[in-house]
């Protein structure tokens, strides 16, 4: 008790953080994924309206994105390889991790909770899909996405070991990490009447904050909706290539009544799609929400990010999953009423044409999509989400000097 730093003001007055803005120094580590950084910037900058300093570890890829925000952007090695990319992110917040009071972390740097008790810093996770279970964990794995190679132990055992060297673990398997050793605070990027399996997941440890909305600095889009309803197609930036699916989605909506904005991702040769109608609107980028607002049915590959700003700006969807947490978003897409779901390998031109004028003529969507972002109004969002950072802190510092003092 007596080797308190003399220059420390918080611990010789625990209690001076707690009125007005208190400015705390806040490292935020993830991993350079467009579904998982997005979400986020929103936190990062009601983080930093209430007075905070934000520090952000990512590859150089996402510098001018995240400076975008306000926080300081600070890089670590970026890699082909995800266990070097962690590895390289570990190292690089472990060699700055002293100068922060608090640790943020996605997910998927599962390292993250170590690393913060290594150094005695309290510290919050944040998921940009919903949170993982065991039963959850074994869809994802068995959706022939990224995680699908770990259907094997044995590769998932060896693939931790790698990365983690001596470092102690709850358990020997990173998937198994995320689900088995939770932090305290968990901040949630849906609802909780949209997260599965949500009864074992208490309130008290897992915050679900709603979709993340906040302002972008989106580029100019030009399209003005006229009389026609809006169908706005796009597989999101993991889908390569694609050009079949583009083209059935010409066909299925030539000659229609229906302006149609297709999105077909900005490494896409447009030049591959052939007789293109003049209601049919080809773009290699979109700024989303802006489309969104105009658009009457959303055919999307159902990830995290698309679904909920669908949902926030009640936009019925048609989702074709693919990999990874889609198809379990896409089931809950269909359960919650808020649109419909096609298999891709199945996806024609007649049968794209008749769900996506189901999905436009259903007016129970419509009234389903209203009580949700009814829901979505009053979820916390990144304001509260950074109000339950700040909370957390000064908890975690009162107890802290509550037993110096005592």
């Amino acid at each position: 008790k007596s080797e308190l730093r003399a220059g420390d003001v918080r611990m010789q007055h625990p209690l001076s953080f707690m009125y007005g803005r208190y400015s705390m120094k806040i490292l935020f580590i993830n991993l350079p994924y467009y579904g998982h950084v997005v979400p986020t910037i929103g936190l990062v900058q009601e983080l930093i309206k209430q007075g905070c300093e934000v520090t952000y570890l990512c590859p150089l890829d996402w510098k001018e994105l995240i400076a975008e925000s306000g926080a300081e952007f600070r890089e670590y090695k970026n890699h082909r390889q995800l266990s070097e990319q962690m590895k390289n992110a570990y190292a690089t917040a472990e060699s700055i991790i002293e100068g922060y009071d608090f640790v943020i972390y996605e997910q998927f740097f599962f390292l993250g909770k170590h690393l913060a008790e290594k150094y005695n810093k309290p510290v919050a996770r944040i998921f940009t899909a919903p949170v993982t279970n065991e039963k959850l964990m074994k869809e994802f794995i068995t959706s022939k996405g990224p995680l699908s190679i770990f259907k094997y132990k044995w590769i998932t055992k060896a693939f931790t070991k790698d990365i983690v060297g001596n470092i102690p673990m709850k358990t020997d398997n990173w998937l198994d990490e995320i689900i088995y050793n939770p932090p305290a605070l968990n901040l949630v990027y849906t609802l909780r009447e949209y997260q599965p399996y949500e009864e074992e997941f208490p309130d008290e440890q897992y915050k679900f904050l709603g979709p993340s909305i906040y302002e972008r600095n989106d580029e100019v889009f030009n399209f003005v909706k006229g009389k026609n309803p809006v169908v706005y197609i796009s597989l999101g930036t993991v889908i390569k290539g694609a050009t079949s699916f583009f083209q059935s989605c010409i066909e299925a909506f030539r000659g229609e009544n229906i302006d149609v904005i297709i999105s077909v991702g900005k490494k896409f040769n447009a030049r591959k799609l052939k007789s293109v109608p003049h209601n049919i609107h080809i773009y290699n980028f979109v700024p989303q929400l802006k489309v969104l607002k105009m658009t009457d049915v959303f055919v999307t590959h159902g990830g995290m990010n698309s679904v909920s700003e669908a949902l926030s700006l009640g936009t019925p969807m048609v989702v074709i999953p693919f990999v990874s947490d889609q198809p379990v978003n896409a089931r809950c897409v269909e359960k919650i009423g808020v649109g419909k779901q096609l298999e891709y390998s199945a996806v024609n031109k007649d049968n794209l044409k008749k769900c996506v004028l189901s999905v436009l003529s259903n007016n129970g969507m419509k009234d389903n999509i209203e009580e949700v972002r009814k829901l979505i109004n009053q979820a916390p969002g990144n304001q509260g989400g950074a109000k339950m950072i700040l909370d957390y802190y000064k908890q975690v510092n009162f107890e802290k000097n509550h037993y110096l003092c005592n």
